[in-house]
């Protein structure tokens, strides 16, 4: 595992990736301008509450609101930008680092169409669920989200990248064999996913580094 995780990190600075790394820092960046954008306009376009003193408080409050959806919105961003890259990123992986391995035959468009969609979309319920708790208890619904961020981002980049070899069978019983080290990377994942500059690397980190790790667990169960 930490040998999967020095490989991925490793690849944000080589050269033979800077061009993949390019692009997905790009999307990554709008896509959170984009959303940050839109939060603010709805926040200017608030209705006036009447009294004086609650519209100066939420004044004050929007940047707060902006630093919460920056938070929130890390592992939703992690998700859309790395299943639209983590194809590519995971030929590259690929080809340049395990040459002697068979060739993926590659994720059927249907199968990898709904695990992209499912990711992304349970990647937005779950946040804006914990995004509500956090209102009720502040704090701790943001910790708990990292763990359950953890999780989801794990099993599911696990997923995309194991598909491109293995069946969707073949696959599950791959990530149940390994779930404790998919988890722990997860986990890694959605702590990028919420730090200021880090959450802008974390789509490429997370494809690169279920790539490396798939190919250290299918060697070792010598299955791919």
């Amino acid at each position: 595992m930490f040998a999967s995780i020095g490989k991925a990190f490793a690849m944000l600075f080589d050269r033979d990736f800077r061009g993949l790394v390019f692009w997905t820092l790009v999307l990554t960046a709008l896509l959170f301008a984009a959303l940050l954008a839109g939060i603010e306009y709805a926040l200017v376009q608030a209705p006036d509450l009447g009294a004086r003193w609650v519209n100066w408080f939420l004044e004050l409050a929007a940047p707060l609101a902006l630093l919460v959806a920056i938070f929130a919105l890390g592992a939703p961003v992690a998700a859309a930008v790395g299943s639209i890259f983590l194809d590519r990123i995971a030929a590259r992986v690929d080809a340049h680092f395990y040459p002697n391995d068979p060739r993926a035959p590659g994720t059927p468009f249907f199968t990898g169409a709904w695990a992209n969609i499912r990711l992304v979309g349970l990647a937005l319920l779950i946040n804006l669920a914990l995004l509500a708790a956090d209102a009720e208890t502040v704090g701790l619904a943001g910790i708990a989200g990292i763990f359950v961020n953890g999780w989801l981002l794990g099993r599911e980049f696990f997923e995309l990248a194991s598909l491109r070899h293995l069946s969707p069978r073949q696959s599950d019983a791959l990530r149940r064999r390994h779930g404790a080290a998919i988890y722990l990377c997860g986990l890694l994942i959605a702590i990028f996913s919420v730090i200021p500059v880090l959450d802008l690397v974390a789509p490429f980190f997370g494809a690169a580094l279920m790539a490396h790790l798939f190919k250290r667990l299918s060697h070792q169960d010598q299955i791919a």
